[in-house]
């Protein structure tokens, strides 16, 4: 069944001194900004930029998402207003260790889970933060959701996990890009992949890795509307049948097949049937079950030397 998701990824940039006293309130007055642009858009799920928990909190300042404190609220509030998901960037704390984490929140402002960055820098371990244990995805009305902060996207062991959970959408609050491992990242996981960044080029790229939306020097908000209803197949053994669902289902259908690479993306544009139930009707493999047939295949048969 179709499943349209509107999603916006904030930039934001900060005029706080980070570690001034001052700066978690100016950190807060400019978020009551961007939830005034945010405002009356019905966004499904908005994500914040590392910037925030960086400039915002010191690791004395974390808040224990139980019990809550001035961060959790400013996000509840626009969670609430707008009847959105949101991806929040914050210190938190648990067991007396202060992580730099992903909360999200449902559009009643509950807590739905948190992801804790897993790969610090030397200045976040040094700085008295806690790596978190690994990859997370909570589970919403929207699909499945997961984070990663920064740093974490040099890192095998986040991706690893990423590929065994199967997120829907991977929520990426950061201080730097990353170039091409969000694309990396977005393929490997069959995932959207939506970043907030402090400069411009943060925003949504698709299970391929391309650009759906990203902000500019004319757009600080990167906004765009993307269908999880989605399956990957490989173009192997099930290319020829790509005519007959054409035929038979017309616009309600969309097979996309990009150049070079070898896949292609059958998104399901209707209430009737899921791109799952495609699968089964006309028998297709996706890619990840035919990646993993032909791995056990060649492995029952390897020779040479290592």
């Amino acid at each position: 069944m179709s499943r349209p998701v509107q999603i916006a990824c904030v930039q934001f940039a900060t005029r706080a001194v980070r570690g001034a006293s001052d700066s978690q309130k100016i950190i807060l007055e400019e978020l009551e900004g961007v939830f005034r642009r945010l405002a009356g858009y019905r966004d499904q799920l908005v994500v914040f930029c590392e910037g925030v928990e960086a400039y915002a909190q010191t690791p004395e300042t974390a808040e224990n998402v139980q019990r809550g404190g001035p961060m959790l609220a400013a996000y509840r509030r626009l969670a609430t207003a707008e009847g959105c998901h949101v991806a929040a960037s914050m210190k938190t704390e648990r067991g007396g260790k202060c992580f730099n984490s992903v909360v999200f929140l449902d559009p009643r402002g509950e807590v739905l889970g948190v992801y804790d960055k897993v790969n610090l820098t030397d200045g976040e371990r040094n700085g008295g933060l806690s790596p978190g244990a690994g990859a997370v995805v909570v589970e919403s009305a929207l699909g499945r959701l997961g984070g990663l902060v920064c740093f974490d996207l040099n890192f095998q062991n986040v991706l690893d996990g990423y590929r065994r959970l199967k997120p829907d959408i991977l929520a990426f609050p950061s201080m730097y890009h990353g170039g091409l491992m969000q694309q990396v990242f977005a393929y490997q996981t069959r995932a959207f992949f939506a970043a907030a960044l402090p400069f411009d080029g943060g925003g949504i790229l698709d299970p391929f890795g391309r650009e759906v939306k990203v902000t500019d020097c004319y757009s600080p908000i990167a906004r765009a509307t993307v269908d999880l209803d989605r399956v990957m197949v490989h173009l192997d053994f099930n290319r020829e049948k790509f005519p007959d669902i054409e035929r038979k289902y017309g616009r309600e259908v969309t097979v996309d097949i990009p150049a070079n690479v070898g896949p292609a993306l059958i998104t399901s544009r209707s209430d009737k049937r899921s791109a799952a139930d495609l699968v089964r009707e006309f028998g297709l493999e996706t890619l990840d079950a035919y990646l993993e047939r032909s791995t056990a295949a060649n492995d029952g048969k390897r020779g040479g030397t290592a």
